[in-house]
């Protein structure tokens, strides 16, 4: 995965998860990409829907773990992600 694919992943998440997430996150998560902290905005994402509990799909939780190795993030927060179906 090059930076241009990482970037476009990475910026549709937002979009993505906004009803899934608390709004102060989304505005969070929205900064970070206007500023392309596309690492932060994805392990801050994973954070929130594994604190929170949220449902999440298997692709789902695929998609955040690519981009976190992509970006060499840590992926700690995929493991407490709420994965269903």
């Amino acid at each position: 995965m090059d930076e241009y694919e990482i970037a476009r992943r990475a910026s549709d998440l937002p979009q993505k998860f906004a009803d899934r997430i608390p709004q102060e996150t989304l505005e969070i998560i929205e900064l970070m990409d206007g500023g392309g902290e596309y690492g932060e905005l994805t392990t801050e994402l994973a954070a929130s829907l594994a604190a929170h509990k949220t449902p999440v799909t298997a692709e789902e939780r695929d998609e955040l773990r690519a981009l976190l190795e992509a970006m060499n993030m840590p992926t700690e927060p995929i493991e407490r992600l709420n994965v269903q179906g």
